[in-house]
């Protein structure tokens, strides 16, 4: 492993470890949890684009943007088929009991729970694959006012090519000690976001491929081997591969490293901080 780097751009930046004393147990609590979600699945609007076939449920928009709010239980596998679909969660408890993710989408997609709501969306049992409970083959988008608890035990909680968290609610992402809580290739957070992540207990707590770049949000590290990593292994070096903090607030707690990146970066400014 190469040195240890990390770019920091000090807007509003406070990193520190331990900065309070922990709310709870910090993990996620899915199986106590479903005992309130006795509903079955209810999906709105309910029409042709939505093809439920036993565990399979697909979500065929004809055009792009369209909404459909979720509530309820199902253990199974919901596709999303078409570009820029927003799924909103409204109190809805998604796993897979089948080691398959809960909810993966060909295309960029949205996950919003709605102000007020507590969602789950869960991914267990066994897989020789590296799956997630939740994945994207293109970009995915995490966002709401409400509060939303994503368990991957089989590997990844969060898979997808790009991953941006937006919004003013809370979420909770949870990984194996195979895997990561986010996987993907960029990370981001804009400017002026409110959200308060917990990113907990997974072997890379946010794992990227080229960047992390976090501009705004609360962050709270618990528990994970590493804590903020990018990774060379896959890309030529031409890329350059960063770790970007230029505002948010975070938290860590008993993470094995705090954060790994590569020495090399393209035309960047770089400030080295041993690890």
């Amino acid at each position: 492993m190469k040195k240890l780097i990390l770019l920091v751009s000090l807007i509003s930046l406070t990193l520190s470890a331990c900065v309070k004393p922990l709310p709870r147990k910090m993990q996620i609590d899915a199986e106590s949890a479903k005992d309130s979600f006795n509903k079955k699945i209810s999906i709105f609007p309910l029409d042709d684009s939505v093809i439920i076939s036993g565990k399979d449920i697909s979500i065929e928009p004809k055009e792009e943007n369209t909404v459909y709010t979720i509530s309820g239980y199902f253990d199974g596998q919901i596709k999303v088929k078409t570009k820029n679909t927003v799924i909103k969660l409204k109190n809805a408890y998604l796993e897979n009991s089948s080691g398959k993710p809960a909810i993966t989408s060909e295309a960029k997609m949205e996950l919003s729970s709605v102000k007020d709501s507590e969602n789950y969306i869960v991914s267990r049992g066994r897989s020789l694959l590296k799956r997630a409970a939740a994945q994207s083959k293109r970009g995915l988008v995490l966002g709401g006012s409400g509060t939303m608890y994503i368990k991957g035990s089989v590997c990844h909680g969060v898979e997808a090519e790009d991953v941006k968290i937006k919004g003013s609610g809370n979420l909770f992402v949870e990984g194996s000690q195979r895997g990561s809580a986010f996987s993907c290739e960029d990370f981001a957070v804009e400017p002026e976001k409110s959200f308060s992540a917990y990113i907990l207990n997974s072997k890379n707590g946010i794992k990227a491929d080229r960047t992390i770049s976090i501009k705004s949000g609360f962050f709270h590290l618990y528990s994970n081997g590493t804590a903020l990593k990018t990774d060379t292994r896959h890309e030529s070096p031409k890329f350059a591969h960063i770790i970007t903090l230029e505002g948010g607030s975070f938290y860590t707690y008993q993470n094995g490293c705090l954060y790994e990146t590569d020495t090399f970066l393209n035309n960047a400014t770089i400030e080295e901080i041993e690890g």
